[in-house]
């Protein structure tokens, strides 16, 4: 399994990572992207998983996230 890690409160809503891994993340009622499946929350941190399957499209969320507040990890 990978290590999703989302600032969440840090995002603008550009929607790059609801487009590319839309089995993750969705919008919210307040227009910013959110994990499906929250294992915990630490402070401004939000932690999930996600499957080795889906790395790529996980990695493309983290490269392309315009204000850099995700990160996967193994």
């Amino acid at each position: 399994m990978l290590r999703i890690i989302h600032k969440q409160p840090e995002c603008i809503g550009c929607d790059v990572c609801c487009d590319v891994a839309p089995n993750y993340w969705f919008m919210n009622d307040e227009g910013l992207a959110e994990l499906h499946s929250i294992l915990k929350i630490k402070d401004t941190l939000q932690f999930g998983e996600g499957f080795e399957e889906d790395r790529e499209a996980l990695k493309e969320a983290e490269e392309n996230c315009p204000v850099n507040i995700i990160r996967i990890e193994e």
